[in-house]
């Protein structure tokens, strides 16, 4: 049996490492995209672009704080940084490859429950993460719109029809994911159905231990969701480091900017504009948004870079916020052991996940996954 799994395992890894070269492959094909890449390093000034380079660094660092503190809320003992950096690099990497990025917090939460966080808080930290990271992108969203509204509309045609798209559809993700975080018999219903749809489609075998087990799961995370609420000091340490996440990925292409030489400092026009093009990638059903992505780009930000090195700035946006993802993201992405179980020690304030009546079941944390 472990062998089977250490061969699947294996066969996981050099699927991912296929995948990520031949993702690669193409970037470097398409459109003779690296012969224009390469040739737009001559002249450039270095140290602007790699602030552009540290700023999605730092954007992935602040990812992996918010991580560390939902899953440190609820437990005694400490979760270490580089776990919850895993998590984050396995999100970024699932988020790069899949359609609408469905794959990112799958994977996760498989990656939290292997390292021995219970499925509830697991499920209940993400939830929450994800909520705090689009409650955010909508307020950007809406900045855009009421700030800077008269700036692009005055230079790009059609664009109170695409902001207006864009921020219902954000605003439309996060009423179904406030829903889903505050509302028991939304939660309750909508994990009924998936499992049921699991049962049609034989994955899940047992449904009547499985749903009861996603019963216990799910009061615990109701419980656990309301714990988590109640901390004000969290909740602003979260919204502060998503808000420095995602201005520091808005703000590459300023870097870009700068690092062809160009004068002045459009700063916050290039910020309005990055989450712009966050906002229309967001509903485009290819991985990694392509095409929309790169379109946007060049729509937009052809307001602020030359005509002769838009494509090369587009390229080098591109390969910085999004395929450093892939590429450091493949590190990270394969299965790890699982943590090695041991009796639970949680906060005196935290709630305590239900626990199977052998006293060995998966809900039990560990931080040392062997």
């Amino acid at each position: 049996m472990n062998k089977n799994k250490s061969k699947a395992s294996k066969i996981f890894q050099v699927a991912l490492f296929a995948l990520t070269l031949g993702l690669l492959a193409y970037f470097c094909i398409s459109d003779n995209n690296l012969m224009i890449l390469l040739y737009s390093f001559h002249g450039l000034n270095f140290f602007w672009l790699s602030l552009g380079a540290g700023c999605v660094v730092l954007s992935w660092l602040m990812d992996g704080l918010v991580t560390k503190l939902l899953i440190s809320a609820a437990y005694d003992e400490d979760y270490e940084f580089r776990h919850a950096f895993k998590v984050t690099m396995v999100g970024q990497y699932f988020n790069s490859i899949t359609p609408f990025a469905v794959a990112g917090q799958p994977m996760q939460f498989l990656t939290l429950t292997r390292q021995g966080v219970s499925s509830g808080i697991a499920l209940s930290a993400l939830v929450r993460k994800y909520l705090v990271y689009q409650t955010t992108i909508a307020g950007y969203s809406l900045f855009v719109i009421l700030v800077k509204y008269s700036f692009f509309r005055s230079r790009i045609q059609g664009f109170m029809a695409l902001a207006v798209i864009g921020f219902l559809y954000q605003s439309a993700v996060v009423v179904l994911l406030f829903l889903f975080a505050h509302s028991p018999r939304f939660t309750t219903k909508l994990i009924e159905g998936c499992v049921k749809l699991l049962t049609k489609i034989h994955i899940v075998k047992k449904p009547q231990e499985a749903g009861e087990k996603v019963k216990n799961q799910l009061e615990f995370y109701i419980e656990n969701n309301k714990a988590m609420q109640g901390n004000r000091l969290m909740k602003a340490r979260i919204y502060g480091y998503t808000v420095v996440e995602l201005t520091a990925v808005f703000a590459v292409p300023f870097f870009i900017y700068k690092a062809f030489h160009n004068p002045g400092a459009p700063f916050m026009d290039m910020i309005a504009a990055q989450s712009f093009v966050t906002m229309i990638s967001a509903y485009t059903p290819l991985p990694g948004a392509a095409g929309a992505a790169e379109g946007s780009f060049l729509v937009l930000f052809q307001l602020f870079f030359q005509p002769n090195v838009i494509r090369q700035a587009m390229l080098l946006w591109r390969f910085i916020t999004y395929y450093s993802c892939i590429i450091v993201g493949a590190f990270f992405a394969g299965l790890e052991n699982k943590a090695q179980k041991r009796e639970p020690g949680f906060r005196k304030d935290a709630v305590q996940p239900p626990v199977e009546e052998s006293g060995t079941g998966p809900n039990q944390p560990d931080w040392k996954p062997s």
